[in-house]
């Protein structure tokens, strides 16, 4: 069985899902009310086998794999014949224990992606070296209401996980970079959920190559220490740029890499 969930019975999923070793804000968000998406579970009060997607697609299925209930059957259904998601595409998350119940086919494409967990003393060693070597023309911008609107116009981030500009203002913890004071680089959480945030972070194309990614990471994290928020780094394995971008700001390999589905309507 597979229902899908009301808001004031994600309570019960969220217990399912807090404590597993690859927990994912995005999906946490959902589950907590946070940000968009739909839950779907074997049972209402008490689920063992539950699936959570993210409004942008990014989703997760948990719980006892093994169970006889007929819920993987009606996911995979969901999934690959229906196409009942409303995104584009769905991302589905895929480390173990409860790992995935699909194989690459035509319409679903492998990858791997890499989860990182902050070595803080990496993180002040190569903080000391970005700010030696830092540009007069490289300036850490203040977000204020006023730049919200320039924000998404430039980005476009704004829109794509959170449900207003108040709220990414408030939880967030975005560290904006200028370059000759135009924006140029952001760093900002796609989703904090229960002390945990989820880097994303974007550079205008005409900017790149200019370092500025990093000063926006350096700042992002001095912004979730000050809130008590933990970042969490997770990206392709073959993004090279991402990969590389996070061990020159301090993130170590948490595990080894996981696999990871996209699935197009």
């Amino acid at each position: 069985m597979m229902l899908r969930l009301e808001r004031e019975d994600y309570g019960s999923v969220y217990e399912l899902y807090k404590d597993l070793d690859y927990f994912f804000p995005l999906v946490a968000s959902v589950l907590l009310d946070e940000q968009d998406g739909v839950v779907y579970a074997d049972h209402r009060r008490s689920p063992t086998q539950a699936y959570v997607e993210h409004a942008f697609g990014f989703s997760q299925f948990f719980g006892n794999s093994m169970k006889p209930s007929g819920f993987l059957e009606k996911l995979e259904s969901y999934l690959l014949i229906e196409k009942q998601f409303r995104a584009e595409k769905v991302r589905l998350y895929s480390p173990s224990p409860s790992g995935s119940f699909l194989s690459e086919t035509e319409n679903v494409a492998l990858s791997e992606r890499q989860r990182f967990h902050l070595d803080q003393d990496r993180f002040l060693a190569q903080y000391k070296v970005s700010m030696a070597n830092i540009s007069a023309d490289i300036r850490t911008h203040k977000i204020s209401g006023d730049d919200l609107f320039a924000i998404e116009e430039s980005f476009q981030v704004i829109n794509r996980f959170w449900r207003s500009p108040e709220a990414f203002l408030k939880k967030a913890n975005s560290c904006l970079i200028t370059y000759r004071n135009k924006f140029a680089a952001i760093c900002y959480s796609a989703a904090t959920a229960d002390g945990y945030a989820e880097i994303d972070v974007a550079t205008l194309p005409e900017y790149r190559k200019l370092g500025l990614a990093r000063h926006a990471v350096t700042g992002f994290v001095e912004n979730c220490h000050a809130a008590g928020v933990i970042p969490l780094w997770d990206c392709y394995t073959n993004n090279e740029g991402s990969m590389a971008l996070a061990a020159a700001t301090g993130f170590v390999p948490y595990n080894l890499p996981y696999d990871f589905f996209t699935i197009n309507k």
